[in-house]
């Protein structure tokens, strides 16, 4: 696990607390001192074979949105792995038609399968898509963020993915009338894509120094 701010690795547990079916801890980084919340779902520490909650941590590996901790069963041996995701503040999203409603990461999941639903979709690609989003947001230290930025982020993810999930997607947000401006994204967005690709393509061109030399 690395700090969100300075992607330092060196982090303090400063804070733990136990709820129903979690722990929440309150982590600093000792070098910029920037402080951020983990979660670590209860359920997850005790052994999926014999249920025991007596278990070591074997290796921990740094995953999109959090960490991953191979752990070994005291009891029975069984190893098995655990996730702690970031949480950070609590963040409100402004709509379009100017209420708010509080950021739900389970919300924007099911929009983005349904928009890439039989199509090349899966759901790990989708959630992961969720924890950059969710990241960003939390680093951005913003405790409100318009659903227009969130629409262009997951957008901007979409329309590399799957055109067709992409243009469902944009059809769904801008369904309220907004087709001029659903045009503008299309257009924005797919000339970002192709800059993007061929950014790629020049720096795939670009011989190295070592072949250079020879």
């Amino acid at each position: 696990m690395r700090c969100p701010s300075c992607e330092s690795p060196s982090l303090q547990v400063v804070d733990s607390r136990e709820a129903a079916d979690a722990i929440r801890r309150r982590r600093k980084c000792q070098d910029c001192g920037h402080r951020f919340t983990t979660y670590e779902r209860r359920g997850v520490f005790n052994c999926p074979r014999c249920l025991e909650d007596d278990s070591r941590i074997e290796e921990t590996m740094s995953i999109s949105g959090g960490t991953a901790r191979r752990r070994k069963c005291g009891e029975c041996g069984f190893v098995y792995e655990t996730h702690e995701r970031l949480v950070g503040m609590e963040v409100h999203v402004q709509k379009a038609s100017g209420s708010r409603e509080r950021f739900h990461r389970g919300k924007l999941y099911r929009s983005v399968m349904v928009a890439g639903s039989k199509r090349d979709v899966e759901s790990g690609w989708a959630e992961s898509v969720v924890n950059e989003i969710e990241n960003a947001i939390v680093e951005a230290g913003q405790s409100e963020v318009s659903s227009k930025l969130i629409a262009r982020m997951v957008m901007e993810r979409l329309v590399i993915q799957d055109e067709v999930a992409y243009v469902r997607y944009a059809s769904s947000y801008f369904e309220a009338g907004g087709l001029a401006e659903m045009v503008d994204v299309i257009n924005e967005t797919r000339h970002r894509r192709e800059r993007t690709e061929i950014e790629r393509t020049n720096l795939r061109l670009v011989p190295s120094e070592t072949s250079s030399q020879d």
